[in-house]
């Protein structure tokens, strides 16, 4: 898959209601605005009744959310389809990374929404991102030709991304986690007649190195053991947390975005709004925040 090249005055991590009020924002005073959405849906695509968004008695979340793209559209704002898998957010211009694009912006606003809790990670996982542990084939694969590495996914995406390490020359032992779904597939099956070994009942329960990914613990019904591995490549919902740390994000213990007022990040020209910040944690406060953070992305463009 080709990676290609973007440019925005300021892009929005989040399609939410903060990211899309951000976009409304910025689209409006006659700026670019890039909107990259993720796989992860937001809260308010989840079906249930709002009573307490002013202006709206009662609205269905899915209503409410989809005014909010229309309008932000309606301004000029861009909605892009990937999720983010890198940062480099010191100097400027700043730069994220997705599987698709490199995206180069004058200003970063992150509304990714509430954060992936730790104890959903693999252990190790947040500690070794980028050092071996890795969200995207496409990008780090071609870095580990030649050498083993684990897959850990069971989605349709694990088994395009599997494919991708394979013929990128590495050798694949891949953990789906669990049994049934793509992992079970036609194209699954004929991945291990490639020479790819799948696990297909077992799960990684820790992921093992120093300084760099050395190896995983795999643990199968009868038997658990330590498998040398030079990277590990983990396919679903990715946990911003340790991508913004390794960016120089300060992060508090729930490992929610730290800002001030004006909704700045300890980065100059990189701001975050929504639930990343763990505020109030409802749509009306998420809003609000996005219509601060483009304000403020506005004014530092101007600086």
């Amino acid at each position: 898959m080709a990676v290609h090249s973007l440019k925005t005055d300021i892009l929005i991590v989040g399609a939410g209601p903060a990211g899309l009020t951000a976009g409304l924002y910025v689209a409006r005073a006659g700026k670019k605005a890039l909107i990259l959405e993720g796989r992860g849906p937001s809260r308010l695509a989840i079906p249930y009744t709002i009573e307490n968004y002013p202006g709206f008695p009662s609205i269905s979340s899915r209503d409410l959310l989809e005014i909010f793209k229309r309008q932000a559209v309606s301004f000029g704002a861009e909605l892009v389809a990937g999720d983010a898998v890198a940062f480099m957010l010191d100097g400027s211009p700043k730069y994220v990374t997705t599987k698709e694009a490199v995206i180069e912006a004058g200003a970063v606003i992150l509304a990714t929404g509430k954060p992936v809790p730790k104890e959903r990670m693999i252990p190790g996982e947040d500690r070794l991102v980028g050092q071996g542990v890795s969200y995207c084939a496409t990008c780090d694969g071609p870095l580990f030709r030649g050498a083993t590495v684990a897959a850990v996914g069971h989605g349709e995406e694990a088994v395009e991304d599997v494919q991708s390490l394979l013929a990128m020359g590495c050798r694949v032992l891949w953990v789906p986690g669990k049994s049934g779904g793509a992992a079970d597939g036609a194209e699954a099956l004929a991945l291990e007649g490639k020479g790819i070994v799948v696990r297909r009942e077992a799960k990684v329960k820790e992921i093992r190195g120093d300084e760099r990914v050395e190896g995983i613990v795999v643990e199968a019904p009868s038997v658990t053991e330590v498998i040398p591995v030079s990277a590990v490549f983990i396919f679903r919902e990715i946990p911003a947390g340790p991508l913004f740390e390794r960016a120089g994000l300060a992060l508090d213990h729930k490992q929610c975005v730290a800002v001030d007022r004006f909704q700045r990040t300890n980065i100059p020209g990189v701001f975050a709004a929504g639930d990343i910040t763990c505020g109030g944690l409802q749509v009306v406060a998420a809003a609000g925040e996005g219509c601060v953070a483009a304000m403020q992305a506005l004014i530092h463009l101007r600086m």
